[in-house]
């Protein structure tokens, strides 16, 4: 069984992708919305999500059958002709006809509606109104700025391989339902003891909720640490600020800055628990407080001088923020380097950088706190996702075997 998981922006060009990678007896795991992209989704229209999956035995006979076509309209001069259905007898078939058209229907319900554009009459004569409300003022300021850092500091592009196609499931072939039901199974084992626990931007009590990130060199938490900034303050609408006490890696303060400059929001440098203690209390009157760690090496004693800076924080989140490109192995043993900071939250990131995502997984099992947050990409504040059993679900329905 090999699957397939397809974004487009509408149900239609999605399955008409899914039929193109995997043949017309493709099954539906799993259909959903996703958000739009962009400055926290404005002026960017909505895509669709599908998971299918399809039979090895009939994948290979579609691949032939595609290749036998396309060669013979070679040799005669003619355009390939269309794909070939697959076999009335397959058990996949008439599956994934009923699906297709559930899932079209279900998919077409859940996504927004089409308006005409602003300005245009309807039938009635009535100016349709604005499709995308215009932004306050702040979020325009805040989407300008930040427009002009991206242009300026442009990010690498990491390649996505879109065949990322997963494993056979078993050896022999299964009726379609059986098989759905078994990969229901598997994803629950791979699930069996991983926690969620959702990111909080709200007081805690009278001052300001402390919300720190610890963790191994280049795990990525000052880019975590910006994506949650932006989230805290444009989505949810909380008075946000920055502390770092990065002041060993070079460019560490400079990038925060520029990141405090864009959301308009006050940075705290910290080279001293006294000073932690002294920016705590003029950020006194901020919702959430972000406090930003240098990266060190989980051997030896490096994170021994954190200890004092994490005790004056008295943070009430103290995430562990590691990367999914890293082995399990390694992953575990910086969590035990880190314990002595008690860290009480999971953030994984570089999660778009791997096809197999078993290990976060295992990590977040291996560690035993609960995972928080996904890092799925370099865009701030985009490429961040609540990390919940339904979405490392279907991360793992690409991975596991």
């Amino acid at each position: 069984m090999r699957i397939k998981r397809i974004e487009a922006d509408n149900i239609t060009e999605a399955m008409r992708e899914l039929r193109r990678e995997l043949g017309e007896g493709a099954l539906i795991l799993h259909t959903k919305p996703l958000p739009p992209r962009g400055v926290a989704g404005w002026f960017k229209s909505p895509r669709v999500e599908i998971l299918g999956a399809v039979d090895e035995p009939e994948l290979v006979a579609n691949q032939g059958q595609r290749a036998a076509a396309a060669a013979s309209g070679r040799a005669a001069g003619l355009a390939t002709p269309a794909q070939p259905m697959p076999e009335a007898n397959s058990p996949f078939a008439v599956i994934a006809q009923a699906q297709f058209v559930a899932a079209s229907k279900i998919a077409e319900a859940a996504m927004p509606t089409p308006t005409p554009a602003p300005g245009t009459k309807t039938k009635k004569g009535k100016k349709q109104k604005p499709a995308v409300e215009p932004m306050d003022p702040q979020r325009q300021a805040v989407a300008a700025r930040l427009a002009k850092f991206r242009a300026a500091n442009p990010a690498i592009p990491i390649a996505h391989d879109d065949a990322r196609s997963g494993a056979p499931v078993s050896d022999t072939p299964a009726a379609g339902a059986e098989i759905v039901e078994t990969r229901h199974r598997q994803l629950d084992d791979a699930l069996l003891g991983v926690t969620f626990a959702g990111g909080e931007f709200q007081k805690a009590g009278r001052r300001a909720r402390r919300i720190a990130f610890v963790g191994p060199t280049g795990a990525g938490k000052t880019t975590t640490l910006a994506k949650l900034a932006a989230k805290a303050q444009l989505e949810h609408g909380r008075r946000v600020g920055l502390i770092t006490i990065d002041t060993y890696r070079i460019g560490a303060v400079p990038q925060l800055a520029a990141y405090a400059d864009i959301l308009a929001v006050p940075l705290e440098v910290a080279h001293t628990p006294e000073d932690l203690s002294h920016a705590l209390a003029r950020l006194g009157d901020r919702d959430v407080v972000f406090i930003d760690t240098v990266g060190r090496s989980p051997l030896g004693d490096g994170v021994d001088g954190l200890v004092p800076f994490l005790a004056t924080a008295a943070a009430d989140e103290v995430h562990l923020v590691l990367s999914a490109t890293t082995r399990p192995h390694d992953s575990l043993r910086a969590a035990r380097g880190f314990a002595r900071l008690a860290p009480n939250r999971l953030v994984m990131t570089k999660v778009d950088e791997t096809d197999d995502h078993t290990g976060v997984a295992a990590i977040a099992r291996g560690i035993g706190l609960p995972l928080t947050w996904l890092g799925v990409g370099q865009e701030v504040p985009d490429d961040i996702e609540e990390a919940t059993p339904e979405r490392l679900g279907t991360l793992l329905a690409t991975s596991v075997a």
